[in-house]
């Protein structure tokens, strides 16, 4: 606010002495362009009085829509949510779910393929994540384990159009007290009470 207050001053302190220049017209085209130029400032200013670019996240344009898939309050069901990323990359979408703490935030993606059987007819994922999924979520219990399995299966069969997906961690099994999930995951709605 207090960087806003000075701009004003200056750019008002500038206007003064163009107005008492006066040289035929040439004092307000000035003008104008200063005014501009107040405008794509105040642009500039971020969070905390950082610069940064003009339009740089504060425009959807260039960007594309996530649908993330998150636990409801009663952590008993889904809730979907849409996310503005530069471009769908698995990253993305593992960095939005880390957002609502569907994957924890040191998940990484170590390996991603989509791969369309013709025969079949279908579209399957094949994700591999880092070990810090599965350690997160051997420490949930089951209900807990479905909703964040059901959400992060969710969100990818969803932007990617895909009917299943294959999830390994560091390219084996994921494996956890309450389930081998070594088999293809597909898309499940979990009821929102």
């Amino acid at each position: 606010m207090k960087n806003k207050k000075w701009l004003a001053a200056v750019m008002m302190l500038v206007f003064l002495v163009f107005a008492a220049c006066d040289d035929s017209g040439q004092a307000e085209a000035e003008t104008l362009g200063l005014m501009e130029m107040e405008a794509q400032a105040v642009n500039f200013i971020g969070i905390g009085g950082q610069a940064e670019e003009a339009g740089m996240g504060n425009t959807a344009e260039g960007t594309e829509e996530l649908v993330v898939y998150h636990s409801n309050g009663k952590a008993d069901g889904l809730e979907t949510e849409i996310h503005r990323v530069n471009s769908l990359t698995p990253e993305e979408v593992i960095n939005c779910l880390s957002r609502h703490n569907i994957v924890s935030m040191d998940t990484k993606v170590l390996g991603f393929e989509v791969k369309k059987d013709e025969a079949q007819g279908k579209t399957v994922l094949e994700l591999n994540l880092s070990k810090a999924f599965g350690e997160y979520l051997r420490t949930m219990g089951k209900d807990s384990e479905e909703v964040v399995l059901s959400a992060l299966t969710n969100t990818f069969l969803e932007n990617y159009q895909a009917d299943g997906i294959l999830l390994t961690i560091e390219g084996k099994t994921l494996e956890t007290a309450h389930g081998n999930y070594g088999g293809e995951l597909l898309f499940k709605g979990l009821a929102d009470d």
